[in-house]
């Protein structure tokens, strides 16, 4: 069994979900990452807090505030569970909503259960083909600018990576997932099956193989994933693939322009 103390694997696992899910620009100010992607999703248009920094915190909020006021989008705050407490009194305090989207981050160390053999799945290494991209467009029913801008995330991706679908029995995709690859750790994303595919263990499917190609070619020893804590499906499909760890929680709080 691979032991990892909570702080270590804590800050290994972001590390992973960070570089797994690449932002288009980004800006470090006193320990915080402040993270830009023309608005397309919470977790590339936030502010990560990697440490405590020495600066005043209403000073780093202010200044956080003025980078997303000058794209002309929200502030949002990533908030661990680890996080100082001050900073939530003090977005309380300058009017920010409240929490939204509790979520998990989980891990799974291939040491005490390795990764299944999964057939009949479609793997592309790098970037992903049309087929794959049209299916994800289509599944999380995006507009042509978030498609552009999901194509950019992936297209800055600067570590290993894999993309699994799997076609339901009408022949069409019914099933996708990703893993990109950092320090031994694969960060699965992007897990999504079509409503007419469901209870058919098409994502299992999607999810073991990108698990078994990257113990395979990258030779991680485990994965991480986030999933928000109250979607029981998916609590229980990580679950049952070996997904017993939960390294810590983050949930966001929005401020608009």
């Amino acid at each position: 069994m691979n032991f990892l103390s909570d702080t270590h694997l804590a800050n290994r696992v972001e590390e992973a979900c960070l570089n797994g899910w690449p932002a288009l620009r980004e800006a470090v100010f006193d320990g915080w990452l402040i993270r830009l992607a023309d608005g397309y999703t919470r977790r590339t248009n936030s502010v990560n807090l990697l440490s405590a920094g020495t600066l005043p915190l209403d000073h780093k909020v202010r200044y956080c505030e003025a980078v997303y006021a000058a794209q002309g989008q929200p502030t949002i705050f990533c908030i661990p569970t680890h996080a100082d407490p001050a900073l939530s009194r003090n977005l309380d305090q300058r009017g920010y909503c409240p929490p939204e989207d509790e979520s998990c981050v989980l891990y799974k160390d291939f040491a005490e259960a390795v990764p299944e053999a999964a057939g009949d799945v479609v793997l592309e290494e790098g970037f992903p083909g049309e087929d794959w991209l049209n299916a994800l467009a289509r599944l999380h029913g995006q507009s042509e600018a978030a498609r552009s801008t999901h194509c950019k995330i992936l297209k800055s991706l600067s570590v290993p990576a894999v993309f699994a679908a799997v076609r339901g029995n009408d022949g069409r995709l019914g099933a996708l997932a990703y893993g990109a690859v950092h320090d031994g750790l694969v960060c699965v994303n992007s897990v999504v099956t079509d409503p007419t595919c469901r209870r058919q263990g098409l994502a299992r499917k999607a999810v073991v193989a990108v698990l078994g190609w990257a113990q395979e070619r990258c030779r991680a020893t485990g994965a991480c994933l986030a999933v928000v804590a109250d979607s029981a499906p998916a609590r229980a499909l990580y679950r049952d693939l070996g997904f017993n760890r939960e390294v810590y929680r983050y949930h966001y709080r929005r401020r608009e322009v």
